[in-house]
């Protein structure tokens, strides 16, 4: 197996965006965490993310010889039974991890291998396709936050918001991308970004609610030039509705997680978290760099 068709396989670049959600749900739980807990978790995360890629591939192969017959697997780059059995190395692989770290990481990793299934085998294709996309960040972020050992800890106001919120966002996201190959629905894209920055108002509004007034300062600027580039890449997306704009606003937005899991620990953190923010925001960078070369879509 050659390594760039694996790579493209994989959706390397987009993996970086995974580890902020964990870092953020670890964040919120800091007081109550281990950080020896914290590398099981973003193992976990990444495995869990990289799998549900791979499974992307391998049930949509035939909708793939149509349409994307630049992917892997259609290519006969990597065979159809190859991608099966990374899938599920990666899965198994991601639930271990997650053990490691304690009975409830093991309990969060298990539903969302159960949501990726859910959303690859074919839920993508229904109504709740976006919502199960979203679940998969909500609960991703829960994982971080698994690490606190107690399952009322999941459930903990700001834990359960925030996990809400990047619910929505992503949802936004996969609404904005679902017709990605093709001319897009104006009225979808429209819908789209609209979730997407309904949740940027709702982390603005919980930081005013609960956070200091300097971390509300912070915020505020931070969510408005993330807000700022997002539309920057989506009025020519909006405007002409093809393949190359809408995709390149899908990028925005996704490369815009780590931003917006670092405005999550400055919010609610609290003290001894700033390393994670900054951890969270650096995330930005591998990703970017990676998708000049590896396709994230």
């Amino acid at each position: 197996m050659r390594f760039g068709p694996l790579l493209r396989l994989l959706r390397l670049p987009a993996v970086f965006t995974t580890f902020p959600d964990v870092l953020a749900g670890f964040a919120l739980v800091f007081a109550a965490a281990e950080l020896s807990q914290l590398i099981w978790l973003l193992l976990s995360s990444a495995c869990l993310y990289l799998s549900g890629m791979v499974l992307n591939d391998c049930f949509d192969v035939e909708d793939d010889r149509r349409e994307r017959a630049n992917r892997p697997i259609p290519q006969g780059e990597i065979s159809l039974a190859t991608g099966w059995k990374l899938a599920s190395l990666l899965m198994l692989a991601g639930i271990g991890f997650a053990g490691l770290g304690g009975t409830v990481s093991l309990a969060v990793s298990i539903v969302l291998a159960g949501t990726i299934l859910a959303y690859d085998a074919g839920g993508k294709k229904t109504v709740i396709g976006p919502l199960l996309m979203g679940l998969c960040r909500g609960n991703n972020l829960l994982l971080g936050a698994s690490a606190a050992g107690e399952v009322s800890a999941l459930f903990a106001v700001p834990v359960i918001c925030c996990a809400g919120l990047i619910t929505l966002y992503v949802i936004g996201v996969t609404i904005f991308a679902f017709s990605e190959q093709t001319v897009s629905s104006r009225q979808r894209l429209r819908t789209g970004l609209g979730c997407c920055l309904l949740a940027m108002i709702g982390w603005g509004m919980l930081a005013s609610f609960r956070s200091s007034q300097d971390a509300i300062r912070i915020v505020a600027v931070m969510l408005f030039l993330i807000a700022f580039q997002i539309l920057r890449k989506a009025m020519p997306a909006l405007r002409t509705r093809e393949p190359d704009a809408v995709q390149g606003t899908i990028k925005a937005m996704l490369l815009a997680i780590p931003m917006l899991e670092a405005v999550v620990i400055i919010a609610h953190g609290g003290p001894g978290t700033l390393s994670l923010a900054i951890a969270a925001a650096l995330m930005m960078l591998p990703g970017q760099l990676l998708a000049r070369i590896i396709p994230m879509t």
